[in-house]
């Protein structure tokens, strides 16, 4: 009895031992990771261990590892460990497909196709799943998706689509794309010649991208004209905005022609077109109203550009009585299709409180969705951070907007950035980086960088002195109507500083500016009446402009005219006017002035006058001014454009 129960024990023990062996044994079946369970199925499905393989890829496969489902259903159609089963292939090429795997996608978009493991041939579903795949980058979906396109299987029949996506297939490399293409191309070339408007169109668009064929701008323009006449809306649209961008009036008055055709078939973009064009007069006579006309219809059919040109026109006038709760309005339906031009103008509106109260946080939100899409957005995010407004000043981030919006070639924000490395706030204090900032903005066009280089050359700070780049960039200032560089200018030519002396030069320089309301100016001008140099002295017109100097609060104008009333020059003589305006003058802190009303008060000559005035200062209103007149440096389009 004894050795049948030591049997049994031992019996026991031998079976527990298996038990304990098995699962030490067997262990990384339940807890191998994913890639493992992917990688042993690999293994075997290369030593040809089709049935382990299938065991390794199901066990992966219902953990959710894509590849794994995919391999299961490939193991399926191939009857390798598994019995062949098209429905089984089916399910796991959806399960992986749903996933995102792109070989998946391409697989069951071919099942839809030929009908294997479904109901019955689905092209619309094979179209869906050869389209998301294609979208990945597979080229053999990228293929089939051209060939239905091409056939209008599953989907509408489109050959520019059919050589777009043949073109992908090419470059990824699928063998019988190439070929492909140049049955699409042969085929869309001789409909073409036939007449097919919709052939032509779609030739014209290869031709403009280099799909299929060449790139090619004579043949673009020529079959899209040939579509065009025969009244393809698309065309006239496509026609007009590649003519527009062409230099000459007769290439926008064509523009214009093939705008308002495909308008009066009642494409939604093309009225959008020409109504900006009558606002603008390209192409056309100026007719606001027909403008408003087209463009009302075009923002009736949703189109934002529309919408966004009528908020400008009602905004600042044009063609219609200025109306900023019309314009707040129109800019607000604009925004909310995602027109960043809208969203930033619709952000000013917030900040300025135009047409809505005043709310810097909407202003914040507009802005801040614009970005990215506006520069002029990112620039007015750049300046709302350093000046605080709304918020607390911070530099750093003012910085950081300018940077994002003269990468898209914003010069304010180029010029902004120069006076933030002049100055040293939010980066390193640096006149070589300072300058770098403002000849880029300069060569963009912005006066107020053009005039900071001259101030830069004349003073030697930053650059090497040189006055003769001083005077020529004072001189392209100018040109621009700048009257306070057209008056520095004037000044160089009676110093002959830059420039040969030329006090004739001068004189006519003083003028334009002072005619223009520079005060400097009007005191320049001033003394050289007063003084006969290089005109006839004339003390009556000296006296007038010192007047106009000192009326805008200008001490050494003021200084200038008391000495006339002293001394009786050009106006008759008078203590008490004199001594008023050297009052004025003293007030502001004028030195001379106050040794000047002494003088006055003893009855003695002697009197100190200031001979020029000039301002080499680089311009930093911007920063400087207080309060900030945001009116006038908040960034926003203010005219309607294409």
């Amino acid at each position: 009895m004894s050795m049948v129960k030591g049997a049994i024990f031992v019996g026991v023990l031998v079976l527990l031992s298996a038990i304990a062996i098995y699962f030490v044994v067997s262990k990384s079946d339940y807890s191998a990771s994913d890639a493992d369970l992917l990688a042993m199925g690999q293994s075997a499905y290369e030593d040809q261990r089709f049935e382990d393989a299938a065991k390794w890829y199901l066990q992966a496969a219902r953990k959710g590892k894509t590849e794994a489902q995919y391999q299961m259903a490939m193991m399926y159609r191939q009857g390798k460990g598994v019995g062949r089963d098209d429905e089984q292939v089916v399910r796991w090429l959806k399960l992986a497909a749903r996933l995102g795997h792109a070989r998946a996608q391409y697989e069951l978009a071919k099942q839809y196709e030929v009908g294997r493991g479904v109901d019955h041939p689905d092209d619309i579903m094979a179209f869906e799943w050869y389209r998301k795949a294609a979208e990945k980058g597979n080229a053999k979906a990228q293929y089939r998706l051209a060939v239905l396109y091409s056939e209008g299987r599953g989907v509408a029949q489109n050959d520019y689509e059919a050589v777009r996506w043949a073109v992908k297939a090419v470059k990824g490399k699928d063998p019988d794309a190439q070929s492909y293409i140049q049955q699409i191309v042969n085929r869309i070339t001789g409909k073409s010649r036939q007449g097919d408007q919709i052939a032509q169109f779609t030739l014209a668009q290869m031709y403009q991208r280099g799909e299929g064929v060449s790139r090619d701008r004579q043949k673009t323009l020529y079959w899209l004209r040939r579509s065009a006449k025969g009244g393809n809306q698309q065309a006239q649209y496509w026609l007009a905005g590649l003519l527009k961008d062409e230099a000459g009036e007769q290439a926008r008055e064509e523009a214009a022609k093939w705008y308002l055709a495909a308008a009066r078939q009642g494409h939604a973009r093309a009225k959008a077109a020409i109504g900006v064009m009558y606002a603008l007069g390209q192409g056309v006579v100026r007719n606001y109203s027909l403008a408003l006309n087209w463009l009302n219809e075009a923002a009736a059919a949703g189109v934002a550009q529309a919408q966004f040109t009528l908020g400008i026109m009602h905004e600042h006038g044009l063609g219609v009585k200025s109306n900023s709760k019309r314009a707040f309005t129109w800019y607000t339906q604009a925004a909310r299709s995602g027109l960043a031009q809208a969203e930033n103008n619709l952000a000013v509106m917030y900040a300025l409180g135009q047409g809505t109260k005043k709310r810097m946080a909407q202003a914040f939100i507009w802005w801040k969705r614009a970005a990215g899409g506006s520069t002029r957005a990112e620039f007015n995010l750049g300046l709302v951070n350093l000046r605080g407004i709304g918020i607390t000043p911070n530099d750093d981030e003012g910085a950081k907007w300018l940077r994002r919006a003269e990468s898209g070639g914003n010069a304010r924000a180029k010029l902004l950035l120069g006076l933030l490395y002049d100055l040293g706030r939010g980066v390193g204090r640096s006149k070589k980086e300072a300058v770098v900032w403002y000849k880029q903005a300069a060569e963009l066009g912005d006066m107020d960088a053009v005039f900071n280089m001259a101030v830069l050359y004349y003073n030697g700070v930053g650059l090497a002195g040189d006055l003769k780049q001083a005077a020529d960039y004072f001189q392209k200032a100018a040109d621009s109507g700048d009257a306070r560089a057209r008056n520095n200018l004037a000044s160089m030519y009676m110093e002959g500083k830059g420039v040969s002396y030329n006090a004739s030069a001068a004189f006519k320089h003083y003028m334009q500016a002072a005619q223009a309301g520079d005060v400097l100016a009007q005191f320049n001008l001033a003394n050289m009446y007063r003084k006969g140099e290089g005109i006839a002295q004339q003390d009556a017109k000296a006296v007038s402009w010192y007047r106009r100097a000192a009326e805008q609060g200008y001490a050494p104008a003021q200084n200038s005219l008391a000495y006339m009333y002293a001394l009786g020059r050009g106006v008759k003589k008078d203590e008490k006017q004199a001594y008023a305006w050297f009052e004025k003058a003293v007030d502001q802190g004028l030195s001379v002035a106050q040794q000047n009303m002494g003088l006055l008060k003893h009855h003695r000559s002697g009197y100190e006058l200031i001979s020029m005035a000039v301002d080499m200062r680089v311009r930093a209103t911007m920063l400087t001014e207080e309060p900030l007149d945001m009116q006038r440096w908040l960034d926003r389009q203010t005219s309607p454009s294409l």
